[in-house]
């Protein structure tokens, strides 16, 4: 098979490893930072994460202030509150602690403090033109990988429904990941489900994509092996210090692979939903994820074919199509192991299919499928979720 030409690039530094969240002081120190915004949300505020963080700026007199007004899915009021909040203080670092939600805000709101105007100016790519406020991320689940992409995801409230869109640039990108797995301790069962789910999604899209190449294969490949491997005990038992250690680099890469290469249909339908129902991103990805690939696989049978290998899957004397087949079935099995929801379950109602639908063939990652999807397909792909 040849190989086309391609580029790839990781300008986000990482820091990983367990305890890695102590070397925050030290870090900052390299920006020269004079005041810090702190962007996350309430319930990392209530389960004593950000204190761990504000213990550690405290300990150097370092001068911060928190925004912790973070939705589950991002809204742009909230973006544009915390830029002038931001301006306001003069703030100049932003740290993004939480999920992918508050790592997104922060890109957003570093992009509007030193680009003025508001965020739906920017929608697109390559639609920025001076590098945001320098953000250190900080995850706390394993699985949206914002922490090392130049993606921002925000909800446009000026559209009725609300619809997702997003920021692409390199100038938004972090300056600096510290991924400390630690922090995923105490993650609940639901959450480190649906966001390990989220990790699988972008790790098995990046590696069907028709943008793929070699090193994104590379990378995804190995995620989706960490995350069928590690997923079940990070579920069944939250303080598996292997498997959560197993689950951060899993989502990890799987965030560099699909920064060089793309995420595809099952984003473009999760962000649909998300936009209509407000629905949590991970969940939003878990439910449609086996669908995608089942009406997908014809469109590479061989990539297919490798992620049930990677999954574990035997597919010693079977054809390609049935080891493609294999893929989907291990997907199944292991969203029934962690109570996956349903799409019914989550309230997606059958007349909002074709919406939905129009939606997401509107989405600039649906070209990237590979199997190219009409409105049509989409639908289908809706009405055999719930069937």
């Amino acid at each position: 098979m040849s190989i086309a030409s391609f580029a790839f690039d990781s300008p986000t530094r990482i820091l990983y490893g367990s305890g890695m969240l102590t070397n925050l002081n030290d870090e900052i120190g390299g920006f020269s930072a004079k005041r810090v915004l702190i962007v996350t949300d309430k319930g990392i505020a209530q389960c004593g994460l950000l204190e761990k963080v504000e213990k550690i700026l405290k300990a150097k007199s370092i001068s911060y202030i928190v925004f912790d007004d973070v939705e589950p899915n991002p809204k742009d009021i909230t973006v544009e509150k915390g830029a002038k909040i931001a301006e306001q203080e003069n703030i100049d670092l932003i740290i993004g602690l939480g999920g992918g939600s508050s790592m997104d805000c922060a890109k957003g709101i570093g992009l509007l403090v030193t680009n003025g105007g508001k965020i739906a100016d920017y929608w697109g790519i390559d639609t920025v033109a001076k590098p945001a406020l320098p953000l250190i991320t900080i995850p706390t689940t394993a699985g949206t990988g914002s922490e090392v992409t130049f993606w921002a995801v925000i909800d446009d409230t000026t559209k009725t429904p609300p619809v997702k869109e997003s920021v692409g640039s390199r100038l938004i990108c972090p300056s600096l990941a510290i991924v400390d797995p630690e922090l995923t301790f105490g993650l609940p069962p639901a959450l480190t489900a649906s966001t390990g789910m989220d990790a699988l999604t972008h790790a098995i899209e990046a590696y069907t994509s028709t943008l793929a190449n070699p090193f994104s294969d590379a990378l995804s490949l190995y995620s989706i092996k960490l995350i069928a491997e590690n997923l079940r005990k990070a579920y069944a038992n939250g303080q598996n210090k292997a498997a959560r250690n197993h689950m951060m680099i899993g989502s990890l890469m799987a965030g560099v692979a699909f920064f060089n290469s793309d995420i595809a249909g099952v984003h473009c339908m999760a962000e649909a939903i998300g936009g209509l129902y407000d629905t949590p991103h991970g969940i939003s990805c878990a439910i449609f994820l086996p669908y995608v690939m089942e009406y997908s696989l014809i469109g590479n049978m061989e990539k297919y074919a490798e992620i049930a290998r990677a999954m574990g899957e035997d597919t010693s004397g079977l054809t390609t199509r049935d080891s493609a087949l294999k893929a989907v079935e291990a997907v199944k099995k292991l969203m029934v192991d962690i109570d996956t929801p349903s799409p019914l379950e989550i309230g997606i109602k059958p007349h909002d299919i074709q919406q939905l639908s129009q939606i997401s063939v509107k989405n600039v990652s649906a070209a990237s499928n590979p199997r190219q999807l009409s409105v049509k397909d989409f639908e289908t792909i809706f009405n055999n979720s719930m069937a």
